[in-house]
């Protein structure tokens, strides 16, 4: 496109490397050999789309207003300030030789862009909620502003500075609005003042126009000539990003691999555990206890319910899937068609068994059983919990708590039986997110655990007892069982943290299932409200 000399250019390398020439030829004559030596120079808008200052300033401003978007939907919380904290990299490699203020930003930016690729891979595990405190979520949230202050007051002083050289004055306040609009920011979202409208708005505008001055004033030193001194790039563009994106990918696959369950403790059950027990084992039988639920209960269990009087229990299966629609026509009198839509659960994979025994009459004492059994194995991607709503808790005024709760998780592979304790079994307080108790802070059992995908009849229960304030009180006791079905979750969460976040019964990846264990004792006997069940 542009046609060359070669002789000017000839004699313009041997003036160069010539030191007499050189000494001897003035800056006209200079210049006149540099316009013979080309035809035609690029249109200027070609010149200013190549300007290493303009293109660098680009990528920073750009990679500051992503990094301040919050659209959670599609995970562009995510996505976008991770490509905003690219860009400002790389403009900040750019400019990293300009000045020391602009090397500063460029050894932040490797610093934030690590942090957040390290918390992006984390998100992919529940390592962040389940073994960070709120107090060190404090502190990391504590060092990701400061470094982002570090950052933009480094901007500020930089662009300082490049005013300083073009001979501009070095006010730069639109930069140093940056700084002050993001601490007004920091302040609204400690005190979670997000509810005006006109604040927000007005945040919004404000943002939009410190950005657009800054990027006038580059526009500016960019017309008066001003050029930066470029680093030398050993290493393309696409080829960090595109080994930030592999480092990214195999983190996440990494995390979701080996980093979604808990590290739970399954030990193989000895078969004569509960020979000591055997006398008491034998009376509940006779009673009616569930065989089933029986078996699996720990020796310490049993022998608590030695001198049983009554026992009373129910059972249900319970589906785990979205079942198979069927569509119903029906015609009426008239001549009008009614369709109706029903849905049908051919498997019904989970069964919770209720058992309550009776230990004294003279103000109730019960000890209560609550025991899940999976019939089919329904494929275990990462954590499971229950959310345990116990009587004395619904009604307090009626019942107390009698003792600690219990309860242990256990499976069959290869003819032998295996159990393991809960990974946490206790009280956790969370602020109710319920139509009718949204914002209230409360109280429930959780038991949280991971079961492994091999083997059969995964299972478990959990178990606390109970004595009366009065008499003719009734039990009502509630069980929330809640299985992840698939590990496609992103930020992963736990089932514990999705049952207190969201009260619907299917969420995502998460599917609960409530049951209750309810009757009504009295000095005539015992009335079970609901469900197949038995009173012995």
């Amino acid at each position: 496109m542009y046609n060359s000399n070669e002789d000017a250019l000839k004699e313009t390398a041997r003036a160069a490397t010539d030191g007499n020439v050189c000494s001897g030829m003035d800056e006209n004559a200079f210049e006149t050999l540099l316009k013979t030596s080309v035809d035609e120079f690029p249109p200027d808008d070609i010149v200013k789309e190549v300007s290493p200052w303009r293109n660098a300033m680009r990528r920073v401003l750009i990679g500051l207003a992503l990094c301040s978007v919050k659209l959670n939907v599609w995970c562009l919380q995510y996505i976008l300030p991770t490509c905003g904290m690219v860009l400002s990299f790389l403009g900040f490699r750019t400019l990293r030789q300009e000045n020391k203020w602009f090397r500063y930003c460029f050894v932040i930016s490797i610093i934030r862009m690590v942090c957040t690729l390290q918390f992006l891979i984390l998100n992919s595990t529940i390592i962040l909620n389940t073994f960070f405190s709120s107090r060190s979520s404090i502190v990391i949230t504590a060092v990701r502003l400061s470094l982002l202050f570090a950052e933009l007051f480094c901007f500020w002083r930089g662009i300082q500075e490049v005013q300083q050289k073009a001979e501009f004055p070095p006010k730069a306040n639109s930069a140093l609005a940056l700084i002050i609009w993001y601490i007004i920011l920091s302040v609204l979202a400690l005190f979670s003042y997000n509810q005006a409208i006109i604040v927000i708005i007005a945040m919004i505008v404000s943002f939009f126009f410190i950005l657009r001055n800054i990027y006038k004033l580059s526009l500016e030193l960019d017309e008066a000539g001003y050029s930066i001194r470029t680093a030398p790039s050993r290493v393309a563009e696409w080829c960090i990003v595109s080994l930030l994106l592999f480092l990214l990918l195999t983190g996440c696959t990494l995390g979701y691999l080996f980093g979604n369950s808990y590290p739970m403790n399954f030990q193989e059950v000895n078969q004569t555990e509960q020979s000591e027990v055997a006398a008491v084992k034998s009376r509940l039988l006779e009673l009616g206890f569930p065989e089933y639920v029986l078996n699996d209960l720990a020796p310490e269990d049993i022998a608590a319910c030695d001198g049983a009087l009554l026992v009373v229990y129910h059972s249900t299966d319970h589906p785990v899937n979205d079942g198979r629609t069927i569509i119903t026509t029906e015609s009426e009198l008239d001549g009008k068609k009614v369709i109706s839509h029903s849905t049908v659960y051919d498997r019904k994979e989970l069964r919770i068994t209720g058992v309550a025994v009776q230990m004294s009459e003279e103000r109730d004492r019960w000890i209560l059983f609550q025991h899940f059994l999976w019939t089919v194995n329904p494929g275990f991607y990462g954590t499971e919990s229950i959310q345990l709503i116990p009587t004395y808790q619904r009604f307090p005024s009626s019942w107390a708590s009698d003792g600690e709760i219990g309860g242990r998780i256990l499976y069959d592979q290869g003819g032998k039986t295996f159990f393991s304790p809960y990974y946490s079994l206790g009280n956790h307080a969370y602020v109710s997110n319920e139509i009718f108790s949204k914002g209230q802070t409360r109280m429930d059992v959780f038991a949280t655990f991971s079961m492994p995908n091999q083997g059969e009849n995964h299972r478990g229960y959990v178990t606390y007892a109970i004595k009366g304030a009065r008499d003719g009180c009734i039990v009502d006791s509630w069980l929330n069982y809640t299985h992840q079905r698939t590990w496609l979750q992103y930020p992963v969460m736990t089932a514990m943290e999705k049952r207190m976040t969201n009260p619907w019964n299917y969420a995502g990846a998460f599917f609960t299932v409530q049951d209750a264990l309810q009757f009504f004792p009295s000095k005539e006997g015992v009335e079970l409200l609901y469900g197949p069940g038995n009173v012995s």
